[in-house]
């Protein structure tokens, strides 16, 4: 089965994330995206949602066939090399690997990017255009691309760039809607937002 992992806090998962899915999965011919959070990233918000809470909201969204809890099973740092380490174990490579376009920029930061660049295969995601619909077609998003990534392709880096503007929607925007008691109908799923208003979460 082709597949793709998309990895992230999902603090909570909304529509952006979903739109992501769906447009990657399209348009690269994958049977499943894979949602698979983080437990205990560094950059976490003390306001935050247990992790408990983010996978039983990410279930509820998109399925519990669509999400892997695989990252509890590893020994924290939860550094991204150790899960693929993981995954490499139980599946054929390379991996597919969705990521934005700001993260895949600094990929030479993260921790064992040599074994990254062997075993991944990259779907980065555009820059957030304000205001954008997902499904947005961006025709400059490849060019720059590969004059942004020149670098990472000499080096060998796998990668392809979606061509579609992804949603102006962030969890921390969400966070502080639920906190200031604004209506988010609009940015997450419905039982997702049955369960933060259940669950008093963000508060």
């Amino acid at each position: 089965m082709k597949k793709c992992y998309f990895f992230g806090t999902f603090d909570p998962i909304h529509v952006g994330h979903i739109k992501i899915a769906q447009s990657v999965k399209t348009q690269f011919n994958f049977e499943r995206v894979i949602f698979v959070p983080t437990p205990a990233p560094p950059h976490k918000n003390p306001d935050g949602a247990s992790f408990f809470d983010r996978l039983k909201m990410l279930k509820l969204a998109v399925g519990e066939e669509n999400v892997s809890d695989i990252e509890t099973k590893i020994e924290p740092p939860n550094y991204t090399y150790k899960t693929v380490e993981k995954l490499a174990a139980t599946g054929s490579q390379p991996i597919a690997f969705i990521l934005g376009y700001d993260q895949f920029e600094k990929i030479e930061t993260w921790k064992n990017p040599h074994y990254l660049r062997e075993m991944l295969e990259f779907i980065v995601i555009p820059r957030n255009i304000t205001g954008a619909s997902c499904f947005a077609p961006t025709p400059h998003a490849a060019p720059d691309a590969l004059f942004d990534f020149a670098h990472l392709a000499k080096k060998g880096y796998n990668f392809k760039v979606a061509d579609f503007a992804p949603m102006d929607i962030s969890s921390t925007q969400i966070r502080e809607a639920v906190k200031n008691g604004k209506n988010i109908s609009n940015l997450v799923d419905k039982k997702v937002e049955n369960y933060i208003y259940e669950q008093r979460l963000y508060r």
